[in-house]
């Protein structure tokens, strides 16, 4: 079933890339031979697709950017010496983004010493219009990061531990 809409969908750019490079060719006056006719539709089909997804293929490329430059990870070298911690999340909304990024910054905090051990920040994005608004399942295809090492860092620190002891107490 899905094929066939992919196909229906398929077909019905196809016939709107043929009606708008007829128009051009009325509008300009040209006389173009089948072949270049023909590539001028393949032209005009690739590039309605790409105004599609323009969103996404600017989101994907600003959010590498996004990622290499602001997920990090910071571990305080006396870490060992945290018995009980204290979890603490804030938004952060960077500007000036084509497609919305967030991030969130994680604090670890120790509750004896009131010493943050442990913090790292998490970016996300959204898929882009076009992907919102035809997700099936939910998913909005859109990506989250953090820094690599993150989760070797969490398994050494045990910090689920941590938390469950400040909780507790």
């Amino acid at each position: 079933m899905i094929g066939m809409i992919v196909y229906a969908i398929l077909g019905g750019f196809i016939l709107i890339a043929v009606f708008i490079s007829n128009r051009l060719v009325k509008i300009f006056g040209w006389s173009l031979s089948p072949n270049k006719l023909f590539l001028l539709r393949v032209g005009v089909f690739f590039g309605i697709f790409f105004i599609l997804f323009f969103d996404h293929i600017i989101g994907v490329i600003q959010f590498e950017y996004v990622c290499h430059h602001k997920a990090t990870v910071k571990l305080d070298p006396d870490w060992i010496k945290v018995r009980r911690a204290k979890f603490e999340i804030k938004e952060i909304n960077p500007k000036g983004y084509l497609v919305p990024t967030s991030c969130a910054d994680h604090n670890y905090q120790d509750m004896d010493t009131g010493k943050i051990f442990l913090s790292f920040t998490q970016c996300y994005r959204g898929g882009g219009i076009l992907l919102e608004t035809i997700a099936f399942n939910g998913d909005h295809g859109g990506e989250s990061c953090v820094a690599k090492e993150l989760p070797d860092i969490l398994r050494a620190t045990n910090i689920d531990a941590l938390i469950e002891k400040g909780d507790s107490q």
